[in-house]
């Protein structure tokens, strides 16, 4: 279990100097090298010369599951920070792992805490494909209880996700009206269902599962 995922300083610049992301690798190093040289590099040299000081840039490189930190100072100079992940071992000592060592699922969640926040403090909207990939269905439904608590008569926010976890059917935390089913016709097309629909009175989870309800898969 991650303990934390804190910013390791890993350059500190007093002058200008080109760098570069290199596409797949995630690698931030000192180049001269133009996009005409290296097309597949993704140069990090706009971000700096754009950069407002006292302002922060996050840039991610998900091929690699890394992101890197750059802190613009006042006085022009700037800091790069890349993203780690701390352990506790067995004699309670912090273990620093690299975040592509990690695995999808504890990526993933680390992924979801800026949109949390920002639906916290901001009238936003988001849509989550596929919100239980890679996680734990408790997770799954932990994050959904994390936005509910959130929201605020005062913004209007909205989290809109596609899930085929069926625990997230649980209507003591979401309302019927709020679930619809997504099923295909025999001409392929995609047809909306709500759960409302159903009028349920039983365990939704369980009634789902056999087959009481639109968009069952069923056997193929």
């Amino acid at each position: 279990m991650i303990l934390r995922a804190p910013f390791e300083n890993i350059y500190s610049f007093k002058e200008e100097t080109s760098i570069s992301f290199v596409a797949g690798k995630g690698a931030v190093h000192p180049a001269h090298v133009s996009r005409a040289q290296k097309r597949d590099d993704i140069s990090a040299l706009k971000i700096i010369s754009s950069s407002t000081p006292g302002r922060t840039a996050l840039v991610a490189a998900p091929e690699s599951n890394e992101c890197f930190f750059f802190d613009f100072k006042e006085d022009g100079t700037y800091t790069i920070y890349k993203q780690k992940a701390v352990h506790r071992n067995d004699a309670d000592d912090e273990v620093v792992f690299e975040m592509n060592e990690e695995s999808d699922g504890s990526i993933r969640l680390l992924d979801f805490i800026p949109m949390l926040i920002d639906l916290g403090q901001n009238e936003v909207d988001y849509m989550i494909d596929e919100l239980d990939r890679s996680m734990h269905p408790l997770l799954s439904q932990k994050l959904i209880e994390c936005y509910l608590h959130e929201l605020s008569s005062e913004r209007d926010t909205q989290l809109i996700i596609s899930t085929h976890e069926c625990n997230l059917l649980n209507l003591d935390m979401i309302r019927s009206d709020e679930v619809w089913f997504v099923e295909k016709d025999k001409d392929g097309a995609s047809r909306l269902v709500s759960l409302a629909e159903h009028k349920p009175r039983e365990n939704v989870q369980k009634g789902y599962l056999q087959g009481r309800y639109s968009a069952f898969a069923g056997t193929i």
